[in-house]
């Protein structure tokens, strides 16, 4: 279903699905307070989070009525008394939760409901207690309204909560239930139930799912208050006229994006955003998370003088990524330019156990760096080498995936 919103059903009738939904949030439906206690609970980062919404080559990943804890009738409207939950992922409490995925659920059934909503004496019910499930009605125009919400002392870690029986012909609605509020959790649908020959049975099913998108997550760069082009680390004094923030805060740290432009003495990737991360220690510390430094080595027969391009692959005779620069200050270099993180190693596969490696980093003159490539220009006749059958060269170099 490559048309569809995934919040279709939550917002109308979703596609395919209308036989058994038929509310929404347009102006003609019946809105459900549900809809407005899963949208707090959703600011608290309760919700289905759709992993697959981000797989673009799936052409089921908007659709309503599949996956994502997605429920369902099992049976036709007005003899249905089951309803099945498509396997999902949803967040609870900042706890991570698979939902769904199982046999169908009966709505009859103890082991769904918890004793804390509804006490009564058939056993079975969550953690054993007893309780009441929901009673079938008394008159044909009879209804209730039953929510199917996330509850991790259930089966599936789903569970029922149910209000009481309105007798409709009279003109009323039955009211949504709200027991099932004094924990965090998230409604996966509401149910409109009715009297059945034998056990209460399933009229409607609306969804009420609210999701929570898996990124990418969108940082844009801190910018200093009083210079456009001065990129900043969070401060407590960002806006003027206003009592100063209180930064620190004990046991919260920040994750946040700005040019590593002045955060310190050489940053790399200046002129870009990256991911930075300010602590709870006084003073205010920053670190800069990305670009990530890691270790790379290739390993080359020696051939001197020897020219390695930087992005290109050790077969084709360069390093795949380009070495990061070094930070501190090389006025006494010989010579005085800037410094590169390589490492180069001489050895001789030919005569291992006879032959010592000899080290040599960048800065020696005989190793010299630039931001397109590393030059070894040492030769096998120099003394250092001492006329030994060195044969090949191990170059090691710190980079961040550039």
């Amino acid at each position: 279903m490559p048309n569809t919103d995934l919040s279709e059903g939550h917002n109308k009738t979703a596609t395919s699905a209308g036989a058994y939904q038929f509310e929404g949030l347009r102006d003609t439906d019946v809105l459900s307070t549900t809809t407005l206690t899963n949208i707090t609970e959703n600011l608290l980062g309760n919700g289905v989070i759709p992993v697959g919404l981000n797989n673009y080559n799936d052409a089921n990943r908007n659709n309503p009525i599949q996956g994502n804890c997605c429920v369902t009738p099992n049976g036709a409207m007005g003899t249905a008394k089951e309803i099945t939950v498509a396997t999902g992922t949803v967040c609870v409490d900042g706890m991570y939760y698979t939902v769904g995925g199982g046999a169908a659920i009966d709505i009859t059934a103890a082991a769904n409901y918890h004793a804390d909503y509804h006490p009564g004496a058939t056993p079975g019910g969550m953690a054993g207690a007893n309780v009441a499930p929901i009673p079938n009605g008394t008159a044909a125009t009879d209804e209730a309204i039953l929510l199917v919400y996330v509850d991790p002392r259930g089966p599936q870690n789903i569970g029922f909560v149910y209000g009481s029986y309105v007798d409709t012909a009279t003109g009323q609605y039955p009211s949504t239930p709200f027991a099932h509020l004094v924990r965090q959790t998230t409604v996966l649908a509401w149910l409109r139930i009715g009297k059945g020959g034998a056990n209460p049975v399933i009229h409607q099913v609306e969804d009420k799912r609210t999701f929570i998108r898996a990124g990418p997550m969108a940082l844009s760069s801190l910018i200093d208050k009083d210079n456009a082009t001065d990129h900043e680390n969070p401060r407590n004094d960002m806006i003027a006229g206003l009592n100063a923030a209180n930064l620190p805060i004990t046991d919260m740290g920040l994750l946040y994006a700005r040019d590593p432009t002045a955060h310190n003495i050489a940053p790399e990737g200046a002129g870009q955003t990256h991911l930075f991360y300010q602590t709870d220690v006084a003073p205010l510390t920053s670190f800069q998370l990305t670009p990530v430094h890691r270790q790379s080595k290739a390993v080359f027969p020696w051939v001197a003088p020897m020219t390695l391009n930087y992005g290109a692959a050790p077969a084709a005779g360069g390093l795949s990524y380009t070495p990061l620069q070094v930070i501190e200050s090389n006025a006494g270099a010989v010579p005085a330019t800037p410094l590169w993180l390589v490492k180069c190693t001489f050895v001789s596969r030919a005569a291992a156990d006879a032959v010592p490696e000899i080290v040599m980093n960048e800065g020696n003159g005989l190793i010299t760096s630039s931001a397109t490539q590393l030059t070894i220009g040492a030769d096998p006749g120099f003394p250092v080498f001492g006329g030994l059958p060195y044969d090949h060269v191990i170059v090691e170099y710190t980079h961040a995936g550039k």
